[in-house]
């Protein structure tokens, strides 16, 4: 399987093989005796591939993938009917979600969009429920406050006024008075909580509450028997 010198490959015959030529009648000379070249030795695999060839030796890997190019059109696979029970279930919770949170924040949202009052009135209608306007003390201020004897000739009976004002941008809901009598050393002597219906005056409507920026006078009249107080606290806590 290569080229040689064939000059280079002729030898010499022994002397024995010569006698044994000229007894057979033939003359003494060089005889030609071909001689096959030396293969080389064929070239080791490298390692990977021996270790390919020994630990996968009958592995049929099938038929090589075919060569994709930007010409091939792909197309998405169709979703499985689990996963469009599952997108359907999603809205479905997400809907239910926006009901629960609209039911429970009706109030707050009736007041600070005034658009979707009418709307949440009628829906309260149908599932027996009623818009109030929210619980926020905190945005109620006490303009003035005073504690004096009503009737001198009765020292027991005091009347409570004060000035609450409405800081919001919105109607808010009547908050409670929490009262405090106290004494000459600021100890407290009584505590009581007034409902928005008990200092309100008769035939007001509890759940108008009070106007955007506006205020009210409370007045209470109290009959504190032998306390005698000498002073008072007041705050204001969100009504029941």
């Amino acid at each position: 399987m290569a080229v040689f010198d064939g000059l280079e490959a002729l030898v010499v015959v022994p002397e024995p093989a010569q006698a044994a030529a000229g007894s057979a009648g033939e003359g003494a000379g060089f005889r030609l005796e071909p001689v096959e070249p030396e293969q080389a030795p064929a070239a080791a695999p490298p390692p990977a591939a021996r270790a390919a060839e020994t630990e996968y030796p009958d592995k049929d890997y099938g038929r090589a993938p075919e060569q994709l190019s930007l010409d091939d059109q792909f197309y998405v696979a169709e979703p499985r009917r689990g996963a469009r029970a599952w997108a359907v279930g999603a809205v479905l919770l997400a809907f239910v979600l926006a009901g629960q949170a609209t039911y429970l924040f009706r109030s707050e949202l009736a007041a600070q969009y005034p658009g979707l009052k009418p709307h949440l009135v009628r829906l309260c209608g149908a599932l027996r429920c009623e818009i109030l306007p929210p619980q926020r003390p905190k945005q109620i201020a006490i303009e003035a406050s005073d504690l004096q004897v009503a009737d001198p000739a009765r020292p027991g009976v005091i009347q409570l006024t004060a000035t609450l004002r409405n800081h919001a941008g919105h109607d808010l809901g009547y908050p409670a008075l929490d009262l405090v009598l106290t004494n000459t050393k600021e100890h407290a002597l009584a505590r009581r909580i007034f409902a928005p219906k008990e200092y309100l005056e008769r035939g007001k409507d509890v759940t108008k509450g009070i106007s955007a920026n506006a205020e009210i006078t409370v007045r209470l009249d109290l009959d504190t028997g032998d306390l005698n107080p000498a002073g008072f606290r007041l705050d204001l806590l969100p009504a029941q």
